[in-house]
């Protein structure tokens, strides 16, 4: 009797180790607290408060944000060390996602022009080589000056016009001064929104050559797209009146700092102005001939 009774306790025992073994399992497969069964979250950098185009985005106006993996876009930014105060191309409202587009490191999706101009403000674009471009180092957020370079014929007025005061004027080229030349800045303090191309790493080499595969597709120019007015694209139209002319309109990178600072009256270059103000010498090559 005793050694069934001890059976029927042996066997009860027996149970309810299943049994709790039964209910950790259960209880495991229905989601527990596990690092192994928890949902994927994704990672977004939104903006703590609004920010208007031309602001630097730095880590201290944006913060990490879970949300689910299916609401992170491609050209998501993921942590606040991948802003370090490029300027805003797109206003940001307080509250919403910052991306690479908004700091121009997007090539992934078209770029919305519109959505980066302020009222009033036009997307105008000009051509660049190598070296009126900065070697192509120019960035969307990066803000330029102008620099137009122009040969132009000097006049004078033709002397039967000059001796007779009543008949219409009429002007002649300066022998030797034909196609003198002449440089200003023209533009000041411009917001860059586009850049059609930008300088790339150079291929690795091997004993000095460079391998074909990785070679980057050589860029003889760019576009440099701008927020300006009307104004200025009469201007960049008149000197680039077609993709042949380039070379006369050189971009300059102001510092960041300079964003806000007033224009710079400039005096423009012409070799009157070299030889005056800045001492260029000119050769006296017909007194020398004279010297015995």
């Amino acid at each position: 009797m005793k050694r069934s009774n001890r059976l029927i306790i042996l066997v009860g025992v027996l149970l309810a180790v299943l049994a709790f073994v039964g209910i950790v399992v259960v209880l495991n497969g229905q989601g527990g607290t596990g690092p192994s069964n928890q949902a994927p979250v994704g990672k977004i950098l939104v903006a703590k408060a609004a920010i208007a185009i031309g602001d630097p985005i730095t880590p201290d106006k944006v913060l990490v944000k879970d949300v689910d993996p299916t609401a992170v876009p491609p050209n998501a930014l993921h942590d606040t060390s991948e802003v370090g105060g490029q300027a805003a191309l797109l206003n940001v409202p307080a509250g919403s996602q910052v991306t690479k587009a908004t700091i121009g490191t997007d090539n992934t999706v078209p770029v919305d022009l519109s959505a980066g101009l302020k009222p009033g403000e036009r997307a105008v674009g000009f051509q660049v080589d190598r070296v009126t471009g900065l070697d192509f180092l120019v960035q969307p957020g990066d803000y330029v000056d102008v620099v137009l370079q122009q040969r132009i014929n000097v006049l004078q007025r033709t002397t039967d016009s000059a001796a007779d005061p009543n008949s219409p004027a009429r002007f002649e080229t300066i022998p030797g001064l034909e196609s003198s030349r002449t440089v200003k800045t023209v533009l000041q303090n411009r917001r860059v929104l586009y850049v059609s191309a930008q300088r790339t790493a150079q291929p690795q080499t091997v004993e000095g050559q460079a391998q074909p595969s990785q070679a980057p597709a050589a860029i003889e120019n760019v576009i440099i797209v701008f927020a300006g007015s009307d104004q200025d694209a009469e201007v960049i139209k008149f000197v680039q009146n077609n993709v042949g002319e380039i070379g006369d309109l050189t971009a300059i990178v102001r510092s960041g700092a300079d964003s806000e600072a007033p224009a710079v009256t400039t005096k423009g270059v012409t070799i009157d102005l070299l030889i005056s103000q800045f001492g260029v010498p000119i050769p006296d090559i017909v007194q020398k001939l004279k010297t015995p």
